[in-house]
């Protein structure tokens, strides 16, 4: 079945992208239905899938296996999927087939594969043309496929793109990967900025290069520009940037301005302020001009992180001595505490599914991560490893985590699903790179 095109695709960045959906007309509820059973979640049994370069036109054969390698490493690091070796593979894809009626399903079946990726890309005078199909290797038929015009540059996010819509079939929920995650690093000196990446992290990239300690950074809700806090001024300042690295100055109280987080919608800001000996809660405007204080009293409160809804804010706070974990409204009132187990607990993160809250705690002498629902019950440890486990921050759909860990050495960052089983170190050595955050999905 060919590819057809509805509306005139979307704008990203300086690069058109087009996509076409095709899985209402190909009877995806049906493969909904049939593959749920085994595809129920992070560290459940792995979906056996072959991800097959794409069929390339002269000029983008670099292209085609490069794309291929995105969408297959996604799969992989979601503890989903068994991606197939690509040694195993029977077909050559520049010799075979890209449709179900053109496809010998008995090669993809021979190595156990019940899914498969493959497509085509070519170029044109505008870029790449990239026309990428999964099929149902028992059925022998196409249950989805999208088509993308893009430039070289944009190539990583299509396939990442398209790992998110194999995972929406195959699932039932949206995928990941199309999202990035901003990080402190000395990994370019010994002070540390801030950087970006993708989640396989092949377009790592710092934002500031200050030759300052920059700290705390969190994306706004459109994924364009980041908080963080910056010693560029000599005191702690909160900042916003752009990723081209332009930024302008939000908050230079005198004392602390860490830990801001864009409010769902980007209506406010909850920071950390000092004043007084005190460290508190407080909402700024866009402009960075106090709006209220959240919390207001002796103790030290700080990492505010927003409920999915914007009407609550989870933070830490020693007000009833050692650190713990708080829910508060946004308009302030009396904070409930949620963590009673363990004497140090810190770095809230509340899930985008708006049911659990993960945080470090300190155990044994070391930080571990742990996740609780909002009642305080229902603790889940997700790290029990040597070395400091810190700074945990959801996936976009809630299934992940990302935490700095020193468990080799200096920091790195690492990927694990929400149940713990299934964890992955990300950012290469030579950074100490620490405290992570994960967008939304891009826009």
């Amino acid at each position: 079945m060919g590819f057809s095109g509805y509306g005139r695709g979307q704008r990203v960045g300086q690069t058109f992208v087009a996509g076409v959906a095709m899985w209402a007309a190909l009877g995806v509820g049906n493969v909904n239905a049939q593959v749920r059973g085994t595809i129920v979640g992070p560290g459940a049994t792995s979906y056996p899938i072959a991800v097959s370069p794409l069929k390339s036109s002269a000029g983008a054969e670099g292209a085609a296996a490069a794309f291929a390698d995105i969408v297959a490493k996604d799969l992989d690091l979601s503890g989903l999927f068994k991606v197939i070796d690509r040694g195993a593979y029977i077909e050559d894809p520049q010799r075979s087939g890209v449709t179900a009626d053109t496809i010998d399903f008995r090669d993809w079946s021979t190595i156990g594969a019940q899914a498969l990726v493959k497509g085509s890309i070519e170029r044109d005078g505008e870029g790449l043309v990239v026309e990428a199909r999964l099929f149902d290797v028992v059925e022998g038929r196409q249950i989805g496929g999208k088509r993308y015009r893009a430039g070289d540059d944009e190539l990583r996010r299509i396939a990442h793109r398209f790992a998110d819509e194999i995972m929406q079939i195959l699932t039932g929920e949206r995928g990941p990967f199309e999202s990035r995650i901003a990080f402190a690093s000395r990994r370019r000196g010994r002070l540390k900025e801030i950087y970006t990446m993708s989640l396989d992290a092949g377009d790592l990239r710092a934002v500031t290069r200050d030759g300052s300690i920059a700290l705390a950074p969190s994306w706004s809700p459109d994924g364009r520009s980041l908080l963080f806090t910056s010693f560029a001024s000599g005191n702690p300042s909160l900042f916003t940037s752009d990723l081209g690295g332009e930024k302008r100055l939000l908050s230079s109280r005198r004392g602390l301005n860490l830990g801001g987080r864009w409010a769902p919608g980007g209506r406010a800001i909850a920071v950390a302020l000092e004043s007084g000996g005190a460290t508190d809660i407080a909402l700024l405007d866009p402009n960075g001009q106090i709006m209220h204080f959240v919390t207001k009293d002796r103790s030290i409160d700080v990492s505010p992180s927003w409920s999915p809804d914007g009407q609550s804010i989870v933070f830490c706070s020693d007000r009833d001595g050692g650190p713990q974990i708080y829910v508060v409204g946004a308009q302030g009132g009396t904070p409930r505490r949620v963590t009673f187990e363990g004497s140090y607990n810190t770095s809230p993160a509340w899930s985008p599914k708006g049911d659990r809250i993960a945080y470090a705690s300190r155990i044994g002498g070391r930080f571990q991560v742990l996740t609780v629902g909002l009642g305080g019950g229902d603790l889940k440890k997700i790290t029990a490893t040597r070395g400091d486990n810190e700074d945990p921050s959801w996936s976009p759909d809630g299934r992940y985590l990302i935490f700095s860990s020193t468990r080799d050495g200096s920091g790195a960052i690492y990927f694990s699903d929400a149940a713990g089983t299934h964890q992955t170190r990300l950012t290469p050595s030579g950074g100490d790179d620490s405290s992570p955050a994960w967008s939304r999905w891009l826009e």
